[in-house]
């Protein structure tokens, strides 16, 4: 296939939003062995893609199983979604950026599947209560306004038992000591700092979940070495930063061997991150956390009882379509 270019992470859209363009892991028709093993390379989706895959495993001789990708993007999660389980799982993707979600159709056309993709307000899913198998999202909640109002309309739409697997933006934790260093001077390291809105602790996420009817099952913290791993998501504004002498010579230099050894070295820091994560991510607190929770089988009452009936006429019941 020939290599295709992407609008990149974090680009802004004519409007100023933040674009989240990304080609899907899986390519071809058919996946091969060695595109399993690019997983790997993926810590976030290692965990999250694997999570998928049990849940279906264990429940798709139930019913047919929708999954919900809520910040879909340009669609490269559920094309993957779509090559790994084919017809016997429902995949929809939904964002906010109506520019990434006719992107996000027209990819579909390109890597030969089909599935459908909605504009939504970031608040009213377009789904009927309890019709959801798993919803998926990956960089979103730390975009999100209201992040308690936001969790529970994932919990109305989602199957008591079922699945949110997530990897969420947060505060800065206890054991990012060199970005807290950064920080006490006045240096935010985050790349997407002006985007994020919604930020919270490790605690904090634990509460917001519990308190919205969603148990978290499992939760690690993703590249407590941030700063020696990727040293080029740091590099424009540690380097423009007065003092720091010390701290702006690493990262010069890191920054520097990352970029001469490319493409090995940033193989070398994302399985890092993947055995970083497995060993270490349950117990620490740095920046961001995979998460995967598990809908209560006794759901929330919700304080919005006419917000939900006025959406329920609109909400989409999906049926089983035929690939293209």
């Amino acid at each position: 296939m020939k290599k295709q270019k992407t609008n990149g992470w974090g680009t802004k859209t004519t409007s100023g939003e933040e674009m989240w363009d990304d080609l899907p892991l899986f390519k071809n028709e058919v996946i091969t062995k060695f595109d399993w093993f690019k997983l790997f390379f993926y810590p976030k989706k290692f965990y999250l893609y694997r999570w998928a895959l049990k849940y279906v495993k264990r429940n798709h001789k139930k019913s047919k199983i929708k999954i919900v990708d809520i910040g879909s993007g340009t669609g490269g999660t559920v094309i993957d979604f779509k090559k790994i389980f084919g017809r016997r799982v429902e995949i929809i993707g939904v964002d906010v950026i109506n520019e990434q979600v006719e992107l996000s159709k027209k990819r579909m056309k390109k890597f030969g599947v089909w599935s459908e993709f909605h504009l939504y307000d970031g608040e009213n899913l377009p789904f009927s209560d309890k019709s959801i198998d798993i919803i998926y999202s990956s960089d979103v909640l730390g975009h999100v306004q209201d992040v308690p109002l936001w969790l529970k309309e994932l919990n109305r739409v989602l199957k008591p038992n079922g699945e949110i697997l997530m990897f969420s933006e947060s505060k800065l934790g206890k054991h990012a000591y060199i970005r807290n260093y950064l920080m006490t001077k006045g240096i935010n390291t985050d790349p997407h700092a002006e985007f994020h809105i919604s930020l919270y602790s490790k605690k904090q996420l634990k509460e917001l979940f519990v308190n919205n009817g969603l148990i978290i099952k499992t939760m690690l913290s993703i590249f407590w070495m941030a700063f020696f791993a990727h040293p080029e998501e740091m590099h424009s504004i540690i380097q423009k930063q007065k003092g720091i002498f010390v701290i702006k010579l690493i990262n010069k230099v890191l920054f520097f061997i990352k970029n001469l050894t490319k493409p090995v070295s940033l193989a070398v820091a994302e399985f890092y991150g993947l055995i970083e994560m497995t060993i270490l991510g349950r117990f620490i607190e740095s920046q961001g956390y995979i998460i995967r929770a598990v809908k209560e089988l006794e759901t929330v009452e919700y304080d919005e009882p006419e917000r939900i009936e006025r959406f329920t006429p609109l909400a989409v019941e999906y049926t089983a379509r035929e690939e293209i």
